[in-house]
């Protein structure tokens, strides 16, 4: 047999495998050629599994502090991981409303990267849950007197929304996922 066709054939072969590792993962046709069970690699797991919304509770919203000229508040929410394989939850932004008006924003976390400064993103482990507090510091612009006097009175009927943004990352695969939520504490 000639060498050259032992090549091409080599090449093709090499060529239908790494097509079959790009295609397969983002496909979902994985997650049917995959078995699911306790001995299958974690790598492989994240790639068949079908990923289920994280669940977000809301633990309420505190006043810490307020002056004149700002306030800072704290912000709980529970994340809990309600599927087989570790989910990263990359950043949580919010804005914060009293009575229909957006008085602040807050962020959790940083966008997932691969640079090797470090990073601010939660992995969470399958099945578990995590408590995420967060302050946010609020500008007292003076165009809103009765909000800032809720505020000051610990009053203020505040209103969370916003968006967790979260992905499964893996050797052969990663997929980002989001999620809205909107919280009025009593």
């Amino acid at each position: 047999m000639d060498a050259k066709i032992i090549l091409y054939v080599a090449v093709v072969v090499v060529i239908v495998v790494i097509a079959a590792f790009a295609i397969l993962p983002g496909s979902g046709m994985m997650k049917n050629l995959v078995p699911q069970g306790p001995n299958v690699p974690t790598s492989l797991m994240a790639v068949s599994a079908q990923i289920k919304p994280l669940s977000i509770s809301y633990n309420g919203t505190s006043i810490v502090s307020t002056s004149t000229r700002e306030a800072t508040l704290q912000t709980n929410f529970y994340i809990t991981n309600p599927n087989t394989t570790t989910v990263i939850l990359e950043y949580i932004t919010y804005t914060i409303s009293d009575d229909g008006t957006v008085i602040g924003y807050g962020e959790i976390g940083q966008s997932y990267d691969t640079n090797l400064e470090g990073s601010n993103y939660y992995p969470l482990v399958a099945g578990t849950s995590s408590n995420m507090p967060n302050s946010a510091v609020i500008e007292n612009t003076g165009n809103y007197p009765a909000i800032w006097s809720d505020l000051e009175k610990g009053t203020a009927k505040i209103t969370v929304s916003g968006t967790a943004h979260y992905a499964i990352k893996t050797a052969f695969s990663g997929s980002d996922y989001t999620q809205d939520f909107n919280f009025t504490q009593s």
